[in-house]
């Protein structure tokens, strides 16, 4: 009988292991039954080992193991091992549950089978290691780890493989969950900005110096990845319901906008408090609670003030190139030429306004309109202009300052230095006990009461409240009618409103208004005011009634935060508007709206907010 070379005990033993595990793993109670299949099937293939030893010593080997030590061990009657002369084995006949006399493979019984003496059983195999979890199956393990750690869950930790390069992934991740984010933000056409990209990637640096200091207090390398990829996992979620709520929930907060804001910026810090805690705690930093509190309030300190700091950079913004290269291909005014003009055109405004009547209240309309970036303030200064002359008589009591390329060389320009000049004249050939000055701004406006002035190519001093109440006192005008159709108009009553003037603004000294477009031709409360109300009553304040509920109309349908027309009404200025109101003949004609095709359509079209 030959004997087995080493190669052939180590095939023996490679399928041993093969069988052995098949066959401690099976639950079914036909498991005997596949065991002796799958053996024929070993047996035949391993044939070429050589020699019947080597066979036999296959067969108990395979039996020793995985019969005795499988639930169904209980049938093995006689198990030998002939290691020592290959002597064959009565055990592999007793071993069948089949009514033949022969085995497995039908051989007859040995002549003279050697008694083998019970073997006692062996300890039980330790259980097969778990498979290692893939790169993904962990990676989406640790986010769900992050995310109940951002709900201050206390989900298990010791299982996860928080390895440096898992940080470098989810840092990727947080990057593009933000880059997607901004992208829905912003409305087309876009560009990608850079600079954000590298403002939201710099706030990594400071949570890997905290992992650092954390891990060197506690004299735990380890802790250095650990905390940081389970604080970016966490900031997945803290981070998106954060941009949800700026986006989103903020912006319709107008009323108290500051307390809003401050609520929203500590209600995100003591967030970002508890989740540090929550980890710390999870990963065992620090036993001493004292000592971990303090490391849960310097990490959000930290956090804290870099965001205060750092300004927040959006990695997408409006593109606006495709406006730039069109206002390039614009002729560039010339300053000195524009500004050199604006004598003559104010004088040749100034001189076609008539004095005032004897006995007799007198309306001066004025129209100021003085952003140059958008033609819907020029749209609505000239028809004002127009709707005064034919519906309340000012043909030769008006004057029209207006920022445009278009009218640069035909109308003063929106200065308060023409607006200075043009009411001190307007102011001489007007009787201040009698006449009334109508005075109609429409522009962008500003929460500290300022009107934006521009025109591409040219540059103005600032125009606020202040400064137009100086330049109205400076007139010598005492009776007034001020309409601002701007955002944050209402800023502009407190220096404006007196005993004699009337002052009527868009929207409240917190609310924006809306409706400023290029293609449009009013903004919401211009159209509201002059195309709708004046044409229907010649009451500026029964028309301000008329305009407030049509914009709050207009409004909802837009489910826009509403902006509240405002009015402050003088004492006095009631009185001297109906002395001139008596003046206007009974059968006063429409204005201009109601006989164009714009009246058919009294709802305007969405339009982006007036700021």
């Amino acid at each position: 009988m030959c004997r087995a070379k080493p190669s052939d005990v180590i095939a023996a033993a490679s399928v041993h292991n093969r069988l052995a595990l098949t066959f401690t793993s099976s639950p079914k109670p036909g498991a005997v039954r596949i065991l002796r299949k799958r053996t024929r099937t070993l047996y035949r293939k391993n044939a070429h080992y050589g020699g019947a030893a080597v066979r036999w010593k296959i067969l108990i080997n395979l039996f020793d193991i995985a019969l005795l030590h499988s639930p169904y061990g209980n049938g093995a009657r006689t198990v030998t091992h002939a290691a020592s002369g290959g002597r064959r084995v009565s055990a592999y006949w007793a071993m069948t549950d089949t009514s033949s006399g022969g085995g497995w493979h039908d051989e007859p019984p040995p002549h003279n089978p050697v008694p083998s003496p019970l073997l006692s059983p062996l300890p039980a195999l330790p259980p097969p290691l778990p498979r290692a979890a893939s790169a993904w199956s962990n990676y989406l393990r640790v986010v769900g780890a992050g995310c109940r750690i951002a709900l201050l869950g206390r989900p298990s930790l010791p299982g996860l493989r928080l390895e440096p390069g898992l940080f470098w992934v989810l840092m990727a991740t947080s990057l593009l969950l933000n880059c997607g984010w901004s992208w829905l933000a912003v409305e087309a056409p876009k560009q990608f900005d850079l600079w954000g990209l590298e403002s939201q990637a710099f706030f990594f640096l400071p949570l890997l110096l905290a992992s650092t200091v954390l891990a060197r207090l506690s004299s735990r390398p380890e802790l250095l990845w650990r905390f940081a990829i389970m604080m970016v996992a966490a900031g997945l979620l803290s981070d998106t319901v954060a941009d949800l709520v700026y986006q989103h929930v903020l912006p319709r907060l107008e009323r108290h906008k500051s307390f809003w804001d401050w609520a929203y910026y500590a209600a995100m810090q003591c967030w970002t408090l508890a989740i540090v805690w929550r980890l710390l705690s999870l990963l065992g930093v620090l036993r001493s609670g004292a000592r971990r509190g303090l490391a849960a309030l310097a990490v959000t300190a930290l956090f804290a003030v870099l965001s205060w700091c750092i300004p927040d950079t959006d990695i997408w913004e409006k593109d606006y190139s495709a406006e730039y290269q069109q206002q390039e291909r614009v002729p560039k005014l010339v300053a000195e030429e524009v500004f050199s003009r604006q004598d003559e055109l104010l004088s040749r405004a100034l001189a076609n306004i008539a004095p005032t009547r004897p006995g007799r209240p007198s309306l001066y309309f004025v129209a100021y309109a003085p952003d140059g970036e958008q033609d819907v303030f020029r749209k609505e200064a000239l028809y004002g202009t127009r709707l005064f002359a034919e519906r309340f008589g000012t043909a030769q009591r008006s004057l029209t300052l207006v920022n445009s390329r278009g009218t640069v060389g035909e109308l003063p320009l929106a200065s308060a230095l023409n607006l200075d000049r043009g009411l001190r004249a307007i102011g001489r050939k007007m009787n201040p006990q009698q006449d009334i000055l109508f005075l109609y701004l429409t522009s962008h406006g500003s929460r500290d009461a300022e009107l934006v002035t521009k025109l591409p190519g040219l540059s103005f001093t600032p125009f606020n409240a202040p400064r137009l109440a100086q330049i109205l006192k400076d007139s010598g005008i005492r009776w007034k009618v001020i309409v601002v159709s701007a955002c944050y108009s209402g800023s502009f009553i407190n220096s404006l409103k007196d005993d004699h003037t009337l002052v009527i603004t868009a929207a409240r000294a917190d609310r924006t208004s809306f409706g400023c477009s290029d293609d449009a031709e009013f903004t919401y409360f211009g159209r509201a005011y002059l195309e709708q109300a004046l044409n229907q009553t010649t009451s500026f304040t029964d028309a301000f009634g008329i305009a407030r509920t049509l914009v709050d109309r207009w409004e909802t349908r837009d489910q826009e935060v509403h902006s509240e027309p405002q009015i402050a009404k003088g004492a006095l200025i009631g009185a001297q508007l109906e002395q001139w109101r008596a003046t206007l003949p009974p059968d006063t004609p429409p204005g201009l709206a109601l006989k164009s095709p714009a009246a058919a359509r009294p709802d305007p079209p969405d339009y982006v907010n007036q700021r």
